[in-house]
């Protein structure tokens, strides 16, 4: 059957009026479909049967399933049906190329009451083969003999089908990798937790301060200050949790913390040092979650982006008493806009 482009895409989608030599066909291989069918459900049967050592019914099924497969034979090459219980001396066994010959069973049919297991076995196994055999035939045979325009009309809109299904598929995974390699900056928040020391690093909710991270800000420098509870005063750490998304870079200027008097009390500025890692590593407890932003030069400012949604900075440095104010510059970035340099 051959198939072309323009049956792809300009072939109607309703189902072609068939000649009635065609609805012959048709109602051949509808019938014939059916017969296999049956022939399929009979040695289901059969094998049941064997399974629970139930010979004298088994042998009773075989003899139906014998005539049901020759009769298959005879029908679909248009000779006339042998009757149950007739004789099957005249039946010409077919040839075939394949490994295993059909209709071997044959040999042992008129022995078939005197049959053991085992043999009952090795006729099973023959008529499956047989089976296999007429299944194979039957479709070559309708890929040839009995084609019509229904074939023609069911493999286009199959193709159709699944072309359509594939670029529907294809174009959801492409939307959600893209999302996924590139997300789009959203509103969220930031937060900044205070913690005791290098050695008591545990966090609480009731030392955390938090302030907004807007999308309208995406790409300007924005002034962050957080007011300090007085539970929040006396420190020796400090975990900034920048945002609450992955995928997104940024970069964070010179902290600042000041004291009850607006006395700078620490500063820190986030920068390249010589050897390609942050300034003053050592006082990095923890980075989780973010990583470098590709290429920098010493003294930049640390670009970096996050790679999961729960990132993380922790800061270690001498206790800190009579805090009462964080500052810090930073500006959010949406990786896909950044130009590698």
């Amino acid at each position: 059957m051959k198939l072309r482009i323009r049956d792809l895409l300009f072939s109607t989608w309703k189902n072609p009026v068939l000649s009635p030599s065609e609805l012959d066909l048709e109602k051949q291989k509808d019938s014939q479909k059916k017969t296999l069918s049956s022939i399929e459900s009979r040695l289901e049967s059969i094998e049941l049967l064997l399974s629970s050592d139930k010979w004298d019914d088994t042998k009773l099924l075989f003899r139906y399933l014998t005539y049901d497969l020759v009769n298959f034979q005879l029908q679909r090459t248009n000779q006339k049906e042998i009757p149950f219980g007739a004789s099957l001396s005249n039946f010409s066994i077919p040839e075939s190329d394949k490994k295993f010959k059909p209709f071997r069973f044959l040999e042992f049919f008129e022995k078939l009451a005197e049959l053991s297991s085992k043999e009952l076995d090795e006729y099973f196994s023959s008529a499956l083969d047989t089976y296999e055999y007429l299944l194979d035939e039957t479709k070559k045979d309708f890929s040839v003999r009995y084609v019509t325009a229904l074939d023609s009309f069911q493999l286009v809109r199959k193709i159709r089908i699944i072309l359509f299904t594939s670029i529907i598929v294809l174009s959801f995974l492409g939307f959600f990798y893209y999302q996924y390699k590139y997300p789009v900056f959203k509103d969220q928040s930031i937060r900044l937790y205070t913690f005791v020391s290098k050695e008591k690093p545990g966090t609480s909710e009731e030392r955390m301060v938090v302030l907004p991270v807007l999308k309208k800000d995406i790409g300007d420098w924005v002034e962050f200050q957080f007011a300090l509870t007085e539970s929040m005063s006396n420190f020796g750490g400090l975990r900034i949790d920048p945002l609450e998304q992955r995928g997104i870079r940024f970069v964070l200027d010179q902290i600042s913390i000041l004291d009850s008097k607006g006395k700078e009390i620490y500063s820190k500025k986030i920068v390249v040092s010589p050897n390609l890692l942050p300034e003053d590593y050592q006082d990095f407890l923890k980075i989780i979650d973010i990583k470098t932003a590709g290429k920098q030069s010493p003294g930049e400012i640390v670009e970096m982006i996050t790679t999961g949604s729960d990132p993380q900075i922790q800061l270690v440095f001498p206790t800190l008493n009579d805090a009462k104010t964080i500052k810090f510059k930073m500006k959010y970035i949406e990786a896909h806009k950044v130009k590698k340099k």
